[in-house]
């Protein structure tokens, strides 16, 4: 409008589709300066975001992000204290797999101080998750949950145990449970061939193995031969113990 207006004062025809159009272009500019209303202005604050979502959306989040710190907590502690980078494997799934901003994470943080605190029921939680979650994002926790387990580079017994059962509680199959483990551990081919068995034996299966095996190879049979043999019998022996320990383990036995 102004430079319609400077255009008519001047006068002549090019002067003002050349003032017009410098008009458009000043206007632009301001609008992209943020000097009128915009919808970005819309959300903002006092420089900060400001969140749009419902407070249906919110009390979702919030009840989920609960039951979810629930299940980190209980793997963690499985194997004793809390540590740092268990700590830090919690908050990296929560801000680079949910994209959890700021505001979200410090009530991550809160969700964990108070389970350290006061134990959460491990199978209501993850009966929460498992309602929450499609089958594939409950693999994906899962999996997260074996990362947390193994920060030390071990997994122990308890952790193990712990797993299976949030495995159960999420409503996930053996099939399943064990694609995970395998994806951490690998799927046993080696301990599985020592045993003479393949992957997809029974657990019947893998224990009949074992004590034939352990029967056949034990260092008392070949007493009798001598030293050598008993050493040659003592180290197969306990490679088939040793794999058929990797094969429970691997099975979360």
């Amino acid at each position: 409008m102004l430079g319609l207006a400077l255009g008519l004062l001047i006068g002549g025809p090019l002067a003002i589709v050349l003032l017009v159009l410098a008009g458009l272009l000043v206007g632009h500019q301001v609008d992209e300066l943020n000097l009128l209303p915009s919808s970005k202005a819309e959300t903002q604050k006092n420089g900060k975001p400001v969140d749009t979502r419902s407070p249906q959306e919110l009390a979702a989040q919030d009840h989920f992000a609960r039951h979810l710190c629930a299940l980190f907590i209980e793997v963690a502690r499985a194997d004793g204290d809390v540590v740092r980078d268990e700590v830090r494997v919690v908050r990296e799934y929560f801000e680079q797999r949910l994209k959890y901003g700021p505001e979200a994470l410090g009530l991550v943080r809160r969700y964990l101080k108070e389970h350290l605190a006061r134990p959460p029921s491990l199978e209501h939680a993850a009966a929460a998750c498992r309602d929450e979650l499609p089958a594939s994002e409950r693999l994906l926790l899962l999996d997260a949950l074996y990362g947390l387990a193994l920060v030390d580079g071990h997994l122990q017994r308890a952790e193990q145990d712990t797993l299976r059962k949030v495995s159960q509680g999420l409503g996930l199959s053996e099939e399943e449970f064990r694609s995970v483990t395998a994806r951490h551990f690998g799927d046993g081919q080696v301990h599985y061939a020592r045993l003479g068995l393949t992957p997809e034996a029974s657990d019947a299966d893998v224990k009949r193995a074992f004590r034939q095996l352990a029967a056949t190879h034990h260092p008392d049979r070949v007493a009798n031969l001598g030293k050598g043999a008993v050493e040659q019998a003592s180290r197969r022996f306990q490679e088939i113990r040793e794999a058929y320990e990797e094969i429970l383990r691997l099975r979360g036995k």
